[in-house]
């Protein structure tokens, strides 16, 4: 079934595609495992959007520019896409900037979402007020998460006070 799946993805890459843009994230999981996932977005030639997972796979290896640009090179290589690459799209660590800029040639865009949330970060480190806030905000979440009671009454108090769904 995924040989079938990819084969017919390909043959709409092969056909249909011109110009490709990538996403690309690394992450460590509980296990402590790396992983590199990349992901294709294009045009068909219906307009439409269409996003792709081109590979999750653990990445071997340190994590350093020379060895996520070698991974990135064969995963894109073997779909057939590395000359197609007009943007890559990845977050803000040096290393992957380097890789897909310096070492692959790629034009490199930092990931907004992943600006926004470290500025968002580094703000609520440096202000005491934000902070506390935060901590008591995760108080109360905790508080309700652990009470099915404690839930149901906030459901109800929603729902009495004009909430169409509860929260």
């Amino acid at each position: 079934m995924y040989e079938q799946c990819r084969t017919e993805v390909q043959e709409v890459i092969n056909k249909e595609v011109e110009t490709i843009c990538i996403t690309t994230d690394n992450w460590t999981s509980a296990r402590n495992d790396s992983f590199m996932a990349v992901t294709g977005h294009f045009i068909n030639k219906n307009f439409d959007l269409e996003s792709i997972i081109l590979d999750c796979e653990v990445i071997s290896g340190p994590s350093n520019s020379e060895n996520t640009a070698s991974q990135l090179k064969s995963i894109t290589d073997s779909w057939g896409i590395s000359a197609k690459i007009n943007l890559a799209v990845s977050d803000n660590a040096a290393y992957i900037k380097k890789a897909i800029s310096q070492e692959l040639g790629w034009k490199h865009f930092g990931c907004a979402a992943h600006t926004i949330n470290l500025i968002v970060q580094e703000a609520t480190e440096k202000s005491v007020p934000i902070k506390s806030v935060i901590e008591r905000v995760k108080l109360v979440v905790a508080y309700f998460k652990r009470s099915t009671k404690a839930t149901q009454k906030l459901d109800e108090f929603q729902k009495q006070n004009g909430a169409t769904q509860p929260k």
